[in-house]
């Protein structure tokens, strides 16, 4: 590794994200090596559908984490299943993506946001919330979207990922369930 490369400081994100379980993981990677070929292919445990993230820290302060995961624990949604099934080239990105609006995602996304910002956390400045689950990065000469057969998968949990950028290393420090809220109990009188 060359020395200037070795002197850069490690780069910090955190980010919320839902992660697909390891068969739809292992077929959406096949599907893209199938489509791309494997250069510039992301493995399968680092698919997922980022839901909200931090701006890019070279430290970490010492609150932040705290307070993400009690972000993260105040959130409750109930589990749902949705399905990745246009496949988008952009300039430098392969993504699979919903064809149509998945309010209990988009309701998911709004209860982390909302989470983060009760607990003074923001969001990186100039992102929004974009659903996809990136398989590539790689040039195109051309941007193009396409229908696919799709990949159903049920959400089941989100997790807190502490990403070490450009390093290719991703270390999961938060998971919560997705449960369906509790049905309130009658009382006989």
């Amino acid at each position: 590794m060359p020395a200037a490369a070795m002197s850069q400081p490690v780069i910090h994100r955190f980010f919320f994200a839902l992660r697909p379980d390891d068969i739809t993981a292992r077929r959406t990677h096949a599907f893209a090596e199938a489509e791309l070929g494997s250069k510039g292919l992301l493995q399968p445990e680092r698919h997922h559908v980022t839901l909200a993230l931090t701006e890019d820290l070279e430290t970490i302060p010492g609150v932040l984490v705290d307070r993400l995961l009690r972000a993260g624990a105040a959130v409750r949604a109930a589990p749902f299943a949705f399905t990745l099934d246009r496949l988008s080239v952009g300039y430098g990105v392969v993504v699979l993506r919903p064809a149509r609006i998945v309010r209990a995602l988009r309701d998911l996304q709004a209860g982390i946001a909302h989470a983060m910002s009760d607990e003074g956390v923001g969001m990186r400045p100039g992102w929004s919330f974009q659903p996809h689950q990136t398989v590539s990065y790689r040039k195109a000469e051309q941007p193009t979207e396409r229908a696919i057969p799709g990949f159903q998968w049920n959400a089941t949990e989100f997790v807190l990922v502490h990403s070490y950028v450009g390093l290719h290393r991703h270390e999961i420090i938060g998971r919560w369930p997705l449960q369906a809220a509790e049905e309130r109990q009658g009382t006989l009188l």
